[in-house]
């Protein structure tokens, strides 16, 4: 039987490595994003198996409408790599922008509205079609940058907080499905060169990727409660 991964934000950076990767393997990509890409484009042009679809996870009623084109489709990765570090990227200001006494509380809820409260409404809108999968599996991108115990740098309010509190979700979430036989975790990508992270990143975008794809396939109940790095390290929340 084919396997198939929805993966959030797939027209460009890691979102894109997914779905070129997963297609690779033979999969059947459903790759969404709210504006497509050459480069996703090319693609789909390559594998039969790969479809767009429009979809931004900040707008609720996109995603509804997605469930329902979908209807009786079942996804065995749920994997939500849509985000956003805020109106200003880490490589572009952004540090300065998110620095204590510069708040800026739109951009701070447009952040939460794309990192948190979207895999949130995806999970909880797609979860039929995980539950009827034979892999069952919801993973969302978090970051080292919303772990407590690694942040000695402090600042960047808007974007430590959101990822944060997508740890704190996945794992009240890998909890309440666990009975279903679902897998729900969050994983850590890595400082990777992507248009978010900017060219001055640790790691190369195809090493995040085929990391992170290691450890969705050996993903466990184990795993629930962890927040799982690309090169499969646990790291604290």
């Amino acid at each position: 039987m084919i396997s198939t991964v929805l993966v959030t934000g797939a027209n460009r950076g890691l979102g894109l490595g997914f779905a070129g990767a997963y297609a690779e393997m033979g999969w059947k990509v459903i790759a969404c994003c709210r504006q497509t890409s050459p480069e996703l484009q090319a693609l789909a042009q390559r594998h039969a198996a790969l479809s767009i679809e429009p979809l931004d996870v900040a707008n609720h009623a996109t995603i509804d409408q997605l469930a329902a084109r979908l209807q009786g489709q079942a996804i065995d990765v749920l994997l939500n790599n849509a985000g956003t570090y805020g109106r200003l990227g880490f490589a572009e200001g952004g540090v300065e922008h998110q620095a204590f006494g510069n708040t800026d509380y739109a951009n701070w809820e447009q952040v939460l509205r794309v990192n948190l409260f979207g895999p949130m409404k995806m999970a909880e809108t797609f979860i039929e079609h995980v539950a009827r999968s034979e892999q069952k599996k919801i993973v969302t991108l978090s970051s080292m940058m919303g772990s407590m115990g690694l942040n000695t740098s402090g600042g960047m309010y808007a974007y430590r907080t959101s990822k944060a509190a997508v740890n704190m979700m996945m794992h009240s979430m890998g909890i309440d499905l666990a009975g279903r036989g679902i897998i729900a975790v969050a994983v850590h990508p890595g400082w990777a060169r992507t248009d978010m992270g900017g060219p001055g990143a640790e790691i190369d975008p195809t090493e995040s990727v085929e990391g992170m794809m290691a450890v969705i396939e050996n993903l466990n109940a184990d795993h629930l409660g962890q927040l799982t790095a690309y090169d499969g390290s646990v790291l604290p929340y």
